[in-house]
């Protein structure tokens, strides 16, 4: 599997709102991981400790518990609810089977559409 192009900048958005854009690192990532800076916008502050929590559920699992994975699953399942996805403001691009961790101004997704596992 190659690659995809990715757009220079990306829109996180969850419902209608946009929480926030990404300044794609081009070449900065482990494929098939992308990562990038975060801006949040007002409206990621509701849901910010979401994202906290998420990641901090993520990295606390290191014996690969499945109790802790269903914690981080039902937390995963909160933010993806309204339907989260990255696209660019261009429309060109959108992707609504992600899995996106930020921690402050980093983000880092994948695909998650079930083609890696």
């Amino acid at each position: 599997m190659s690659k995809p192009q990715w757009p220079e900048n990306l829109e996180l958005v969850r419902g209608d709102a946009v929480l926030g854009t990404i300044d794609v690192s081009a070449g900065q990532a482990d494929f098939p991981w992308f990562s990038g800076v975060f801006h949040p916008t007002k409206a990621f502050d509701p849901v910010r400790e979401l994202f906290e929590h998420e990641l901090a559920l993520l990295r606390a699992n290191t014996s690969d518990d499945a109790a802790q994975w269903d914690d981080w699953e039902a937390v995963h399942a909160e933010l993806h609810e309204p339907g989260l996805r990255l696209r660019s403001p261009d429309g060109s691009y959108e992707d609504g089977e992600i899995l996106i961790h930020i921690d402050g101004a980093e983000a880092w997704w994948r695909s998650d559409d079930g083609d890696d596992e």
